[in-house]
């Protein structure tokens, strides 16, 4: 059994201007290269630099720039996993103001944001984690970042806003699901907006790959409002609307909706 590095340790080094200690741990039980990165160390890193009051965010910003400003030399293959864990780091500082009932620090905010709209994808998906620590920590809080980055019309940080309240365990509240429709629907309404030409491009296509299963998210957890959604996808001629409803429509969180939707699965004349 691998022994767990003191990140608490670690990172008050850091704070100290030594970060390649905490550097090294990260990135050698990083489980990459390779399919899955080290989620569990990613979660507990962030806990630790939440739970610093005194934390200062510059070593994180240093790991989001591209290519991330380092104190020590990485094993090979590792590099993603130290600004995959500043961008959830970000989240829980941000988190952790909000559940205090202050203002989200704007470094945190800001680290967050860049990190969204990342080129790699371990990075945006951690970003996307991040928020929804802070979203379920005070989600009206975190709906205004995630509206945020739906008005930035990038499809990387609409993506990120679509990843982030696409997430079943925050919308057991039915406010909370109806905002993740709204949200949902309007990223759906600026994909189709886009000319063709402009959806082959990498951005786009990772944007309406996180459609191909949020809108069957929020359907499921508000019917009223998310299917009706699927339905009007369904009646358009646009060949990514026909995508989505096809890929939502394999998705297993609809089954109790099956026979509403089954004209959805209808071959079109």
């Amino acid at each position: 059994m691998a022994i767990l590095p003191d990140l608490a340790a670690l990172w008050s080094a850091a704070l100290s201007g030594d970060p390649a200690p905490v550097e090294l741990a990260l990135a050698e039980d990083s489980r990459l290269p390779g399919p899955r990165a080290n989620l569990e160390l990613a979660a507990r890193f962030a806990d630790t630099v939440a739970a610093d009051r005194a934390t200062d965010l510059a070593v994180l910003a240093g790991w989001l720039v591209t290519p991330p400003r380092l104190a020590a030399s990485l094993p090979e293959g590792t590099e993603e996993f130290l600004p995959a864990c500043a961008a959830l780091a970000a989240g829980a500082v941000a988190a952790r103001a909000a559940a205090d009932g202050g203002r989200l620090p704007g470094d945190a905010v800001g680290l967050l944001t860049t990190a969204a709209g990342d080129a790699r994808w371990r990075v945006r998906e951690l970003a996307a984690t991040g928020m929804q620590r802070v979203l379920a920590a005070d989600w009206a809080t975190g709906l205004r970042q995630v509206r945020g980055w739906l008005d930035s019309a990038e499809p990387l940080p609409m993506r990120a806003a679509v990843a982030a309240v696409a997430e079943p365990p925050l919308l057991r509240d039915p406010q909370h699901a109806a905002d993740a429709v709204a949200v949902v629907r309007e990223a759906v309404e600026a994909l189709l907006d886009l000319p063709a030409a402009r959806r082959r491009d990498d951005d786009v296509r990772v944007l309406r790959k996180a459609l191909g299963y949020a809108i069957s998210v929020v359907a499921a957890a508000d019917p009223e409002d998310g299917l009706p959604l699927l339905e009007r996808l369904a009646a358009s001629t646009d060949p990514d609307a026909a995508w989505l409803v096809r890929e939502n429509l394999t998705k297993a969180r609809l089954k109790p909706y099956a026979e509403r939707l089954a004209a959805l699965r209808a071959p079109k004349d």
